[in-house]
């Protein structure tokens, strides 16, 4: 049976590409599977298909390839079908010049079996599919989501389709209620999600994670309306919110509101990968349900997090088992109370949390994509007999479809089966429970010989680069070659190396190709317990931009690092911890001192407990009586006393290589005698703290607390 399933951008991530993903590479164990992509736009596809699935783009959008879409048409105009669709307010919204491609593609296909993923591939599929196919939609998004008259267009649709796919019984039941006399089959089959390539979670960090898109029917709110409650009881907790979008910065600014800025990162990145999802110990869904497939609380079980979500009538009430592998939370009433309770039950009962941890993954066992592919199966044999005599209809349509067929893969192959170019080896890296590194990458990627893996400096004159040896894995047939960068015996200068690989004996290296990054383990007690003895020694693996992998490396046998940063009554209040015995032998005093002014320094004192926690109470006052007039970065230290060492403040431990952008400190206005000033922390480049000061605006106000 041949397979095919219609995407609106494989290359793009999200729900629909990744669920595709995973269930095309599982059909095509029996099945002859395809992947059509309207848009192109990157070389490669964010998840990854078997080889046996062939993946075809109609409308190539990638500026260097030589079958361009732009030398076609440029601008080409826009889309014509289903308008409503979220689609077209994309990145890369549906075009006439992809509709005509797709149509001629569904007129002229042999495929058996064809998945549309979105709405208006549905309707593009009913308007052009062959009644001699199965025409199967899929339901990516509410169907209450939709306004009523796009919603009955898509009825519509519908309607002319042989099957359509929800993701949950209440959604399947929605569309016979509005379809009561179709002759389609309304059917409900979860999405499927793969097992995770990367460790699950051990729970034992303090990590809350929410993922999903930032748009309000994600109520993101509400959800830090509940974290607030949850952080004055347990400050030592913090939320992540992952997912793209354009209200990111109004998340920011909402949570310097709240004072929620040492607890909560908005990572404005899209949904956890499986190596974000072991950083967690509990997920929240705190969403109305637009987003039917249920998706994050699969992936989230599936790594080993039991999880909060609101009880939204959907895919949430198929998942989840109130009280073994999460909680349910009313979509209505006093939801941020109700919300900041289940968390802090999960937060408070570790035996529970842990409990329900386990009934979690074993949950997750029923959404892989062999069960999935399995159901999906099914319904094509039970659809078989009315495909059949669809097919003796058809006939006599043959020879049209054959010569269709023809002038399809013309105008496919054209602009969307380029010849693959070579790639840079995939290297994957995972810190280790010491901290220490470990790579792995496939062999077929280097071939015969020895080779080497080079760390080299992007500063070469703080160090040597540091090549390590390539062994070859026997245990699992010389598939994988591993490398271990040993924390017990190497030492890396502090600042960022590329990651390269070299054969033996060979006078050029070629960047390694960032793959799977698991830093799970930074945020363990175990690596918390090191610092606080040794200091900080920490690698940090990373993708570049330009996807290649690069390590961070941190070297501060003596550090002191901030845990909250606030303003009190014209004061800037600082709270960290000493890291490394050299740092906790001496007694410190705090100063704040101009740069490029060592002469200009201000003074404090610095209250540590016998744990090595600090407090220090910056205030504003005297540092304004020493601004120059102009803008002014002041370094904030620790100075010893006794002629002791200087250490300065910053934020460098945990499992994030670069945070500068998601830390909004609070910014504090003091209006002095003459004009008014405005402080403002930040973190360098290095993640030293710094108190940037500045000369007011004129109008501005001189609030004492104002957002970042």
């Amino acid at each position: 049976m041949k397979i095919t399933f219609l995407l609106h951008d494989a290359y793009a991530a999200g729900v629909a590409v990744r669920g595709t993903a995973g269930l095309a590479t599982a059909l095509a164990a029996r099945h002859e599977v395809e992947i059509v992509s309207l848009h192109r736009t990157a070389d490669r596809m964010p998840f990854a298909v078997a080889e046996e699935v062939t993946v075809r783009a109609l409308v190539d959008l990638r500026p260097a390839s030589p079958h361009y879409a732009g030398a076609i048409v440029d601008p080409w105009p826009p889309g014509a079908v289903c308008p409503y669709d979220t689609a077209y307010s994309g990145p890369t919204p549906p075009s006439r010049l992809g509709e005509g491609r797709l149509a001629a593609h569904l007129r002229g296909t042999d495929a058996d079996v064809i998945v549309a993923t979105q709405p208006h591939l549905v309707r593009l599929l009913a308007e052009h599919g062959r009644a001699d196919h199965l025409r199967i939609g899929q339901e990516y998004r509410a169907h209450a989501s939709h306004n009523a008259p796009p919603r009955r267009e898509l009825e519509a649709a519908i309607a002319r389709l042989d099957a359509y796919v929800s993701f949950s019984r209440a959604a399947a039941r929605a569309h016979r209620a509005a379809l009561p006399h179709a002759p389609v089959r309304l059917t409900s089959i979860p999405v499927c999600s793969p097992a995770p390539g990367a460790e699950p979670s051990t729970g034992n960090s303090k990590v809350v994670l929410a993922a999903g898109r930032p748009l309000p029917t994600e109520r993101y709110d509400r959800l830090l309306e509940a974290f607030a409650k949850v952080a004055k009881a347990h400050p030592e907790w913090s939320l992540r919110i992952h997912g793209p979008g354009g209200q990111q910065q109004r998340l920011r600014r909402r949570v310097a509101e709240l004072g929620l800025h040492d607890h909560v990162l908005v990572m404005g990145t899209s949904v956890p990968t499986d190596a974000e999802w072991a950083k967690g110990a509990v997920a929240v869904v705190s969403g109305s349900g637009a987003e039917p497939s249920g998706m994050s609380l699969v992936d989230a079980m599936s790594r080993g997090l039991p999880v909060v979500s609101t009880d939204s009538g959907q895919a949430s009430r198929d998942i989840i088992v109130p009280g073994e592998n999460g909680f349910l939370v009313p979509d209505h009433g006093p939801h941020r109370d109700t919300l900041a309770d289940a968390l802090r039950h999960l937060i408070e009962n570790e035996a529970a949390r842990r409990r329900m941890a386990g009934t979690a993954r074993r949950t997750a066992e029923r959404f892989r994509p062999e069960r999935i592919a399995a159901q999906y199966e099914a319904l094509f044999t039970d659809q078989a007999p009315a495909l059949a005599a669809a097919g003796n209809r058809s006939s006599r349509n043959a020879g049209d479809g054959a010569r269709w067929r023809r002038r399809v893969r013309l105008l496919v192959r054209r602009p969307g089966r380029t010849q693959p170019t070579p790639s840079l080896p995939a290297v994957a890296c995972r810190v280790t429970v010491d901290g220490s590194l470990v790579f792995t990458l496939p062999a077929r990627h280097l071939g015969p010989g020895a080779w080497n893996l080079a760390l080299r400096p992007r500063d070469p004159e703080r160090a040597e680069p540091v090549q390590l040896p390539v062994e070859r894995d026997t245990a699992d047939g010389a598939r994988h070659l591993h490398v271990t960068l040993d924390k017990r015996v190497c030492e890396l200068a502090e600042g960022d190396w590329d990651v390269l690989l070299a054969r033996c004996g060979g006078s050029t290296s070629r960047p390694a190709r960032a793959g799977l990054i698991e830093t799970a383990h930074l945020l363990e007690p175990a690596q918390r317990l090191s610092w606080w003895r040794e200091g900080v020694k920490t690698w940090l693996p990373y993708p570049t931009p330009s996807g290649t992998l690069a390590l961070r490396a941190w070297h501060r046998p003596a550090h002191a690092e901030v845990v909250t940063c606030d303003v009190e009554d014209e004061a800037l209040r600082l709270t960290g911890q000493l890291l490394g015995w050299r740092a906790r032998a001496h007694h410190y005093r705090f100063r704040a001192r101009l740069r490029g002014a060592p002469e200009r320094v201000v003074e404090t004192s610095c209250q540590v407990d016998q744990d090595g926690h600090f407090t220090v109470d910056v205030p504003l006052s005297p540092v304004a009586g020493h601004h120059p007039g102009r803008e002014a970065v002041w370094e904030l230290l620790l100075s010893a006393y006794g002629g002791g060492p200087e250490i300065r403040l910053g934020m460098v431990t945990g499992d994030l290589v670069d945070h500068r952008h998601l830390r909004q400190f609070p910014a504090a206005g003091y209006a002095g005698p003459d004009s008014g000033l405005l402080f403002r922390p930040r973190l360098t480049r290095e993640h030293d703290l710094v108190l940037e000061a500045e000369t007011a605006a004129a109008g501005r106000p001189h609030d004492r607390r104002v957002p970042a």
